[in-house]
């Protein structure tokens, strides 16, 4: 929904939707029944509560261990070399991490590149 209606909306993560409505959603995506197309005119509402999946989540998806790994491969700077770092220490998260980032970011380059 975020692809296909939302990347227009200006401030898309940083508007807040109304209480009431990200309440609903919420409990509508715990118990599996989300009617998509009421929610497809509302962007807001959906990103809100990415938003808060992601906030409410035990530990940083991109985890507590790993937080210094991350910090020093995004200060390369050569181009080559800090990608190579950022792959590295991807590589190095928790199967279940990995699994939630390639599907946020839905990157082609993601799939296949890590034994189950």
């Amino acid at each position: 929904i975020l692809l296909e209606c939302g990347m227009q909306e200006e401030g898309l993560f940083r508007v807040a939707p109304s209480a009431s409505k990200l309440k609903k959603l919420k409990a509508a995506l715990d118990c599996c029944v989300v009617d998509v197309q009421e929610y497809s005119i509302d962007p807001h509402a959906i990103a809100g509560a990415l938003k808060s999946y992601l906030r409410e989540l035990p530990e940083p998806l991109m985890t507590f261990e790993l937080y210094e790994e991350w910090i020093q491969a995004s200060n390369i700077q050569d181009q080559d070399k800090r990608l190579q770092a950022l792959w590295n220490t991807l590589e190095k998260l928790p199967k279940a991490n990995y699994n939630n980032i390639r599907y946020l970011i839905k990157s082609p380059s993601l799939r296949n590149t890590r034994t189950p």
